[in-house]
């Protein structure tokens, strides 16, 4: 048996998901005793904005919006080189962290 459930990406400290997306369905799911598996994928949008979480579309980038990092430098250009901010989200997720680090 399969039950597929809305997101919860409310669980995490940090999202664009809409407050609604808490987790009930798979709680609710756990609760009535069944197995949980994969719960480590999640989809993240990678730019937002950072005290409300409002998401900047990645149309945003598509339209010529560039990344830059606390120095006002570009940054996208180490991590990939041949698309620069036009990457795939979990390249910018993963190089936004590294800058931020």
């Amino acid at each position: 048996m399969v039950v597929a459930t809305g997101p919860a990406g409310r669980i995490y400290g940090r999202t664009t998901n809409a407050h609604t997306c808490t987790g009930d369905g798979v709680a609710a799911a756990y609760d009535a005793g069944a197995l949980l598996k994969d719960l480590e994928f999640v989809q993240f949008h990678p730019t937002a904005l950072l005290e409300s979480g409002i998401l900047i579309t990645e149309g945003a980038r598509g339209e010529g919006g560039i990344l830059k990092n606390v120095l006002g430098e570009r940054f996208m250009g180490k991590y990939a080189p041949h698309v620069l901010d036009l990457a795939s989200r979990d390249v910018v997720s993963r190089a936004i962290v590294t800058e931020v680090r």
